[in-house]
Protein backbone atom coordinates (compact mmCIF):
# COMPACT_ATOMS: atom_id res chain seq x y z
CA UNK A 1 0.00 0.00 0.00
CA UNK A 2 2.78 2.43 0.96
CA UNK A 3 4.74 1.55 -2.18
CA UNK A 4 1.70 2.22 -4.37
CA UNK A 5 1.14 5.53 -2.65
CA UNK A 6 4.76 6.51 -3.18
CA UNK A 7 4.59 5.55 -6.86
CA UNK A 8 1.34 7.47 -7.32
CA UNK A 9 2.66 10.70 -5.78
CA UNK A 10 6.00 10.33 -7.55
CA UNK A 11 4.31 9.91 -10.93
CA UNK A 12 2.14 12.99 -10.32
CA UNK A 13 5.27 14.91 -9.35
CA UNK A 14 6.88 14.06 -12.69
CA UNK A 15 3.97 15.18 -14.92
CA UNK A 16 4.40 18.24 -17.11
CA UNK A 17 1.78 20.22 -15.18
CA UNK A 18 3.37 19.46 -11.81
CA UNK A 19 6.81 20.23 -13.18
CA UNK A 20 5.67 23.61 -14.56
CA UNK A 21 3.98 24.52 -11.26
CA UNK A 22 7.01 23.42 -9.25
CA UNK A 23 9.39 25.43 -11.43
CA UNK A 24 7.11 28.46 -11.13
CA UNK A 25 7.01 28.25 -7.35
CA UNK A 26 10.80 27.88 -7.30
CA UNK A 27 11.04 31.03 -9.42
CA UNK A 28 8.73 32.89 -7.03
CA UNK A 29 10.46 31.73 -3.83
CA UNK A 30 13.19 34.43 -3.66
CA UNK A 31 10.60 37.09 -4.50
CA UNK A 32 8.32 35.89 -1.72
CA UNK A 33 11.23 35.48 0.71
CA UNK A 34 12.32 39.08 0.11
CA UNK A 35 8.73 40.24 0.59
CA UNK A 36 8.43 38.25 3.83
CA UNK A 37 11.52 39.88 5.30
CA UNK A 38 10.27 43.32 4.24
CA UNK A 39 6.84 42.57 5.72
CA UNK A 40 8.26 41.57 9.10
CA UNK A 41 10.75 44.43 9.28
CA UNK A 42 8.09 46.97 8.34
CA UNK A 43 5.30 45.92 10.69
CA UNK A 44 7.15 44.31 13.61
CA UNK A 45 10.25 46.53 13.78
CA UNK A 46 9.53 49.86 12.08
CA UNK A 47 5.89 50.48 13.04
CA UNK A 48 5.26 52.12 16.42
CA UNK A 49 2.58 49.54 17.24
CA UNK A 50 4.84 46.64 16.16
CA UNK A 51 5.95 43.97 18.62
CA UNK A 52 9.73 44.53 18.36
CA UNK A 53 9.28 48.30 18.06
CA UNK A 54 7.44 48.37 21.40
CA UNK A 55 9.81 45.90 23.05
CA UNK A 56 13.00 47.76 22.13
CA UNK A 57 11.75 51.22 21.15
CA UNK A 58 13.22 50.82 17.67
CA UNK A 59 11.43 53.78 16.12
CA UNK A 60 12.73 56.14 18.83
CA UNK A 61 16.47 55.47 18.41
CA UNK A 62 16.87 54.12 14.85
CA UNK A 63 17.76 56.94 12.40
CA UNK A 64 15.49 57.28 9.37
CA UNK A 65 13.13 54.60 10.69
CA UNK A 66 10.19 56.17 8.85
CA UNK A 67 12.07 56.19 5.54
CA UNK A 68 13.24 52.62 6.07
CA UNK A 69 9.67 51.61 6.82
CA UNK A 70 8.54 53.23 3.60
CA UNK A 71 11.18 51.29 1.63
CA UNK A 72 10.11 48.02 3.27
CA UNK A 73 6.48 48.79 2.43
CA UNK A 74 7.38 49.42 -1.21
CA UNK A 75 9.24 46.09 -1.36
CA UNK A 76 6.29 44.32 0.27
CA UNK A 77 3.78 45.77 -2.20
CA UNK A 78 5.99 44.94 -5.19
CA UNK A 79 6.57 41.34 -4.08
CA UNK A 80 3.91 39.67 -1.93
CA UNK A 81 1.16 42.11 -2.89
CA UNK A 82 1.78 41.41 -6.60
CA UNK A 83 2.93 37.80 -6.45
CA UNK A 84 0.13 36.50 -8.70
CA UNK A 85 1.43 38.73 -11.48
CA UNK A 86 4.75 36.91 -11.46
CA UNK A 87 2.97 33.57 -11.19
CA UNK A 88 0.94 34.19 -14.37
CA UNK A 89 4.13 34.85 -16.34
CA UNK A 90 6.10 32.01 -14.74
CA UNK A 91 3.57 29.21 -15.27
CA UNK A 92 2.99 30.21 -18.92
CA UNK A 93 6.75 30.35 -19.48
CA UNK A 94 7.51 26.96 -17.92
CA UNK A 95 4.47 25.30 -19.52
CA UNK A 96 5.80 26.27 -22.95
CA UNK A 97 9.27 25.11 -21.95
CA UNK A 98 7.91 21.69 -20.97
CA UNK A 99 6.82 21.29 -24.61
CA UNK A 100 10.11 22.71 -25.98
CA UNK A 101 8.49 25.97 -27.13
CA UNK A 102 9.33 29.66 -26.75
CA UNK A 103 8.73 30.40 -23.09
CA UNK A 104 9.15 34.17 -23.31
CA UNK A 105 6.28 34.68 -25.75
CA UNK A 106 3.99 32.36 -23.77
CA UNK A 107 4.87 34.18 -20.55
CA UNK A 108 4.07 37.54 -22.12
CA UNK A 109 0.64 36.29 -23.21
CA UNK A 110 -0.04 34.88 -19.74
CA UNK A 111 0.94 38.18 -18.17
CA UNK A 112 -1.24 40.12 -20.61
CA UNK A 113 -4.25 37.92 -19.92
CA UNK A 114 -3.93 38.22 -16.14
CA UNK A 115 -3.54 42.01 -16.31
CA UNK A 116 -6.71 42.35 -18.39
CA UNK A 117 -8.72 40.08 -16.08
CA UNK A 118 -7.58 41.85 -12.91
CA UNK A 119 -7.96 45.40 -14.29
CA UNK A 120 -10.57 47.57 -12.60
CA UNK A 121 -11.58 50.79 -14.39
CA UNK A 122 -11.61 54.06 -12.47
CA UNK A 123 -13.33 57.37 -13.14
CA UNK A 124 -10.06 59.20 -13.74
CA UNK A 125 -8.81 56.49 -16.09
CA UNK A 126 -5.67 55.69 -14.09
CA UNK A 127 -4.49 52.05 -14.05
CA UNK A 128 -6.02 50.11 -11.18
CA UNK A 129 -5.84 46.40 -10.54
CA UNK A 130 -7.76 44.19 -8.15
CA UNK A 131 -5.76 43.70 -4.96
CA UNK A 132 -7.46 40.34 -4.45
CA UNK A 133 -6.21 39.09 -7.81
CA UNK A 134 -2.71 40.46 -7.27
CA UNK A 135 -2.04 39.28 -3.71
CA UNK A 136 -4.51 36.43 -3.12
CA UNK A 137 -5.26 35.22 -6.63
CA UNK A 138 -2.25 33.02 -7.29
CA UNK A 139 -4.42 29.98 -8.05
CA UNK A 140 -6.33 32.01 -10.62
CA UNK A 141 -3.07 33.34 -12.05
CA UNK A 142 -1.64 29.82 -12.35
CA UNK A 143 -4.74 28.56 -14.15
CA UNK A 144 -4.76 31.54 -16.51
CA UNK A 145 -1.04 31.29 -17.20
CA UNK A 146 -1.17 27.54 -17.76
CA UNK A 147 -4.04 27.83 -20.24
CA UNK A 148 -2.22 30.62 -22.08
CA UNK A 149 0.91 28.48 -22.22
CA UNK A 150 -1.02 25.53 -23.64
CA UNK A 151 -2.74 27.81 -26.14
CA UNK A 152 0.63 29.07 -27.34
CA UNK A 153 1.94 25.50 -27.64
CA UNK A 154 -1.18 24.45 -29.57
CA UNK A 155 -0.83 27.19 -32.18
CA UNK A 156 2.94 26.82 -32.39
CA UNK A 157 2.43 23.17 -33.37
CA UNK A 158 -0.09 24.10 -36.08
CA UNK A 159 0.83 24.37 -39.77
CA UNK A 160 -0.54 27.89 -40.29
CA UNK A 161 1.67 30.81 -41.26
CA UNK A 162 4.01 32.14 -38.58
CA UNK A 163 2.27 35.54 -38.25
CA UNK A 164 -1.08 33.86 -37.60
CA UNK A 165 0.53 31.69 -34.93
CA UNK A 166 1.10 34.93 -33.01
CA UNK A 167 -1.94 37.03 -33.95
CA UNK A 168 -4.68 34.43 -33.39
CA UNK A 169 -3.68 33.32 -29.83
CA UNK A 170 -3.21 36.96 -28.79
CA UNK A 171 -6.66 37.82 -30.17
CA UNK A 172 -8.24 34.86 -28.35
CA UNK A 173 -6.53 35.85 -25.10
CA UNK A 174 -7.70 39.47 -25.41
CA UNK A 175 -11.30 38.47 -26.11
CA UNK A 176 -11.64 35.81 -23.40
CA UNK A 177 -9.82 37.92 -20.80
CA UNK A 178 -12.10 40.90 -21.44
CA UNK A 179 -15.17 38.69 -20.99
CA UNK A 180 -13.77 37.28 -17.73
CA UNK A 181 -13.06 40.84 -16.55
CA UNK A 182 -16.72 41.78 -17.03
CA UNK A 183 -17.83 38.60 -15.24
CA UNK A 184 -15.54 39.44 -12.32
CA UNK A 185 -16.95 42.95 -12.00
CA UNK A 186 -20.46 41.47 -11.88
CA UNK A 187 -19.51 39.07 -9.07
CA UNK A 188 -17.91 41.88 -7.05
CA UNK A 189 -21.14 43.89 -7.21
CA UNK A 190 -23.05 40.96 -5.67
CA UNK A 191 -21.00 41.36 -2.44
CA UNK A 192 -21.49 37.69 -1.56
CA UNK A 193 -18.98 37.50 1.33
CA UNK A 194 -20.38 40.46 3.30
CA UNK A 195 -22.90 38.38 5.23
CA UNK A 196 -20.20 36.59 7.23
CA UNK A 197 -19.02 39.75 9.03
CA UNK A 198 -21.84 39.74 11.60
CA UNK A 199 -22.32 35.97 11.80
CA UNK A 200 -20.60 35.51 15.15
CA UNK A 201 -22.55 38.26 16.89
CA UNK A 202 -25.90 36.83 15.82
CA UNK A 203 -25.52 33.25 17.02
CA UNK A 204 -25.15 31.26 20.22
CA UNK A 205 -21.71 30.38 21.67
CA UNK A 206 -21.99 26.82 20.31
CA UNK A 207 -22.76 28.04 16.82
CA UNK A 208 -19.98 30.60 17.14
CA UNK A 209 -17.54 27.80 17.98
CA UNK A 210 -18.67 25.76 14.98
CA UNK A 211 -18.41 28.86 12.82
CA UNK A 212 -14.86 29.69 13.92
CA UNK A 213 -13.71 26.08 13.49
CA UNK A 214 -15.30 25.92 10.05
CA UNK A 215 -14.01 29.27 8.87
CA UNK A 216 -10.56 28.52 10.26
CA UNK A 217 -10.52 25.20 8.40
CA UNK A 218 -11.70 26.96 5.22
CA UNK A 219 -9.06 29.69 5.62
CA UNK A 220 -6.26 27.11 5.81
CA UNK A 221 -7.68 25.11 2.91
CA UNK A 222 -7.87 28.21 0.71
CA UNK A 223 -4.40 29.22 1.84
CA UNK A 224 -3.10 25.83 0.67
CA UNK A 225 -4.80 26.60 -2.66
CA UNK A 226 -3.19 30.08 -2.82
CA UNK A 227 -6.53 31.87 -2.36
CA UNK A 228 -7.41 34.39 0.35
CA UNK A 229 -9.61 32.97 3.11
CA UNK A 230 -12.31 34.50 5.36
CA UNK A 231 -9.90 35.13 8.25
CA UNK A 232 -7.13 37.72 7.89
CA UNK A 233 -3.47 36.87 8.41
CA UNK A 234 -3.23 38.91 11.62
CA UNK A 235 -5.73 39.71 14.40
CA UNK A 236 -7.28 43.12 13.87
CA UNK A 237 -9.13 43.66 17.20
CA UNK A 238 -11.42 46.18 15.51
CA UNK A 239 -14.34 43.88 14.66
CA UNK A 240 -17.51 44.00 16.77
CA UNK A 241 -16.88 40.83 18.89
CA UNK A 242 -13.26 41.83 19.64
CA UNK A 243 -14.29 45.34 20.61
CA UNK A 244 -17.03 44.00 22.90
CA UNK A 245 -14.57 41.56 24.52
CA UNK A 246 -11.97 44.28 25.04
CA UNK A 247 -14.47 46.69 26.60
CA UNK A 248 -15.71 43.96 28.96
CA UNK A 249 -12.15 43.02 29.93
CA UNK A 250 -11.21 46.64 30.59
CA UNK A 251 -14.29 47.16 32.79
CA UNK A 252 -13.82 44.00 34.87
CA UNK A 253 -10.02 43.98 34.85
CA UNK A 254 -9.77 40.49 33.34
CA UNK A 255 -10.81 38.55 30.25
CA UNK A 256 -12.44 35.61 32.02
CA UNK A 257 -16.05 36.70 31.50
CA UNK A 258 -16.19 38.32 28.09
CA UNK A 259 -19.34 38.02 25.94
CA UNK A 260 -17.75 36.32 22.89
CA UNK A 261 -15.45 33.48 23.85
CA UNK A 262 -15.11 31.92 20.42
CA UNK A 263 -13.95 34.25 17.66
CA UNK A 264 -11.16 34.26 15.10
CA UNK A 265 -9.05 36.26 17.58
CA UNK A 266 -9.59 34.04 20.63
CA UNK A 267 -9.07 30.72 18.81
CA UNK A 268 -7.68 30.97 15.27
CA UNK A 269 -5.10 33.73 15.75
CA UNK A 270 -4.25 32.79 19.32
CA UNK A 271 -3.65 29.06 18.83
CA UNK A 272 -3.94 28.01 15.18
CA UNK A 273 -1.70 30.53 13.45
CA UNK A 274 1.77 29.89 14.89
CA UNK A 275 4.12 30.99 12.13
CA UNK A 276 1.24 31.56 9.75
CA UNK A 277 -1.37 29.28 8.19
CA UNK A 278 -1.14 25.58 8.97
CA UNK A 279 1.00 26.23 12.08
CA UNK A 280 3.93 26.78 9.74
CA UNK A 281 6.51 27.13 12.50
CA UNK A 282 5.82 23.49 13.42
CA UNK A 283 6.57 22.37 9.85
CA UNK A 284 9.82 24.35 9.85
CA UNK A 285 10.99 22.73 13.07
CA UNK A 286 9.90 19.28 11.86
CA UNK A 287 11.90 19.71 8.65
CA UNK A 288 15.00 20.86 10.53
CA UNK A 289 14.78 17.85 12.86
CA UNK A 290 13.53 15.02 10.64
CA UNK A 291 14.17 15.90 6.98
CA UNK A 292 17.30 14.69 5.20
CA UNK A 293 16.61 16.71 2.05
CA UNK A 294 19.15 19.53 1.88
CA UNK A 295 16.94 21.82 -0.20
CA UNK A 296 14.02 21.64 2.23
CA UNK A 297 16.32 22.26 5.18
CA UNK A 298 17.79 25.33 3.47
CA UNK A 299 14.31 26.71 2.73
CA UNK A 300 13.29 26.10 6.35
CA UNK A 301 16.39 27.93 7.63
CA UNK A 302 15.73 30.95 5.42
CA UNK A 303 12.08 30.98 6.50
CA UNK A 304 12.65 30.87 10.27
CA UNK A 305 12.90 34.63 10.73
CA UNK A 306 9.65 35.62 8.97
CA UNK A 307 7.80 32.61 10.43
CA UNK A 308 8.62 33.69 13.97
CA UNK A 309 6.54 36.77 13.27
CA UNK A 310 3.77 34.77 11.52
CA UNK A 311 4.80 35.28 7.90
CA UNK A 312 4.46 31.92 6.16
CA UNK A 313 4.75 33.00 2.52
CA UNK A 314 8.27 31.79 1.77
CA UNK A 315 7.63 28.29 3.16
CA UNK A 316 4.45 27.95 1.12
CA UNK A 317 6.46 28.39 -2.08
CA UNK A 318 9.87 27.09 -1.11
CA UNK A 319 9.05 23.54 -0.01
CA UNK A 320 6.43 23.91 -1.61
CA UNK A 321 3.37 23.47 0.61
CA UNK A 322 1.05 25.05 -1.98
CA UNK A 323 -0.88 22.40 -3.94
CA UNK A 324 1.26 19.69 -2.31
CA UNK A 325 -1.06 16.78 -1.39
CA UNK A 326 1.52 15.35 1.00
CA UNK A 327 1.23 18.31 3.39
CA UNK A 328 -2.50 18.95 2.94
CA UNK A 329 -3.63 16.73 5.83
CA UNK A 330 -1.30 18.12 8.54
CA UNK A 331 -1.73 21.64 7.17
CA UNK A 332 -5.47 21.37 7.91
CA UNK A 333 -5.45 19.09 10.95
CA UNK A 334 -2.89 20.84 13.17
CA UNK A 335 -4.65 24.24 13.39
CA UNK A 336 -8.04 22.54 13.79
CA UNK A 337 -6.66 20.36 16.60
CA UNK A 338 -5.18 23.42 18.33
CA UNK A 339 -8.47 25.32 18.15
CA UNK A 340 -10.48 22.39 19.54
CA UNK A 341 -8.10 21.90 22.47
CA UNK A 342 -8.07 25.64 23.22
CA UNK A 343 -11.89 25.73 23.07
CA UNK A 344 -12.03 22.87 25.61
CA UNK A 345 -9.76 24.81 27.97
CA UNK A 346 -11.98 27.87 27.63
CA UNK A 347 -15.19 25.87 28.13
CA UNK A 348 -13.75 24.20 31.23
CA UNK A 349 -12.77 27.63 32.53
CA UNK A 350 -9.11 26.63 32.75
CA UNK A 351 -7.94 29.76 30.98
CA UNK A 352 -9.34 33.16 29.91
CA UNK A 353 -9.71 34.28 26.31
CA UNK A 354 -7.55 36.71 24.36
CA UNK A 355 -9.34 40.04 24.68
CA UNK A 356 -6.54 42.60 24.95
CA UNK A 357 -4.91 43.93 21.75
CA UNK A 358 -1.47 42.59 20.86
CA UNK A 359 1.23 44.45 18.88
CA UNK A 360 1.65 43.89 15.16
CA UNK A 361 3.95 40.99 14.36
CA UNK A 362 3.64 39.32 17.77
CA UNK A 363 5.05 35.77 17.54
CA UNK A 364 2.21 33.24 17.32
CA UNK A 365 2.75 31.38 20.64
CA UNK A 366 2.79 34.74 22.49
CA UNK A 367 -0.48 36.12 21.10
CA UNK A 368 -2.70 34.32 23.61
CA UNK A 369 -0.29 35.11 26.46
CA UNK A 370 -0.29 38.84 25.74
CA UNK A 371 -3.98 38.86 24.74
CA UNK A 372 -4.94 37.46 28.17
CA UNK A 373 -2.72 40.00 29.96
CA UNK A 374 -0.10 37.41 30.88
CA UNK A 375 -2.01 34.23 31.77
CA UNK A 376 0.64 31.50 32.07
CA UNK A 377 -1.74 28.65 31.23
CA UNK A 378 -2.12 30.03 27.70
CA UNK A 379 1.66 30.16 27.27
CA UNK A 380 2.17 26.59 28.52
CA UNK A 381 -0.72 25.32 26.42
CA UNK A 382 0.71 27.01 23.34
CA UNK A 383 4.10 25.36 23.92
CA UNK A 384 2.52 21.92 24.40
CA UNK A 385 0.40 22.32 21.28
CA UNK A 386 3.47 23.33 19.27
CA UNK A 387 5.29 20.14 20.31
CA UNK A 388 2.28 18.04 19.32
CA UNK A 389 2.03 19.90 16.01
CA UNK A 390 5.67 19.07 15.25
CA UNK A 391 4.95 15.39 15.91
CA UNK A 392 1.90 15.56 13.61
CA UNK A 393 4.06 16.95 10.80
CA UNK A 394 6.89 14.44 11.38
CA UNK A 395 5.59 11.45 9.33
CA UNK A 396 4.58 13.71 6.46
CA UNK A 397 8.03 15.30 6.34
CA UNK A 398 9.56 11.84 6.10
CA UNK A 399 7.00 10.84 3.46
CA UNK A 400 7.89 13.92 1.42
CA UNK A 401 11.57 12.90 1.48
CA UNK A 402 10.70 9.40 0.29
CA UNK A 403 8.49 10.71 -2.52
CA UNK A 404 11.24 13.04 -3.72
CA UNK A 405 13.67 10.15 -3.81
CA UNK A 406 11.15 7.91 -5.59
CA UNK A 407 10.36 10.63 -8.14
CA UNK A 408 14.05 10.92 -8.90
CA UNK A 409 14.29 7.16 -9.48
CA UNK A 410 11.26 7.19 -11.79
CA UNK A 411 12.65 10.15 -13.69
CA UNK A 412 15.99 8.40 -14.21
CA UNK A 413 14.25 5.24 -15.45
Amino acid sequence: MVTRLLNFFAQIRNTKVASAVRNTLTLLFPIMLLGSFADVIKFAFLTKTGYMAQMFGVTSWLPYSRELGWVMEVIFHCTIDMIALYAAYGIAYFTAKEYKKDGGSAGAIGLLSFLIISYQPTEDGLPNFSRFFMSQGMLIALIIGYLCGRLWVRFDDSKMQYRYKIIIPVFIVLLVSAILNLAGLFLVKLEIPTYVASFVTQHSPFNSLVYVLGMGFLTDLLSWMAVGGPFSNNPTFNDAPSMANMNAALKSGSSWNVPYKFTDTTLFHSFANFGGSGVMIALIIAILIFSKKTRNRNVAKWSIFPAIFNSHYSMMLGIPVLFNPVFLVPFLITPLFNMIVAAMFILLHWMPVSAYPVPLGTPGPLIAFIGTNGNWVTLVLGAILLVIDILIYMPFVKLSDRISQKAGDINEN
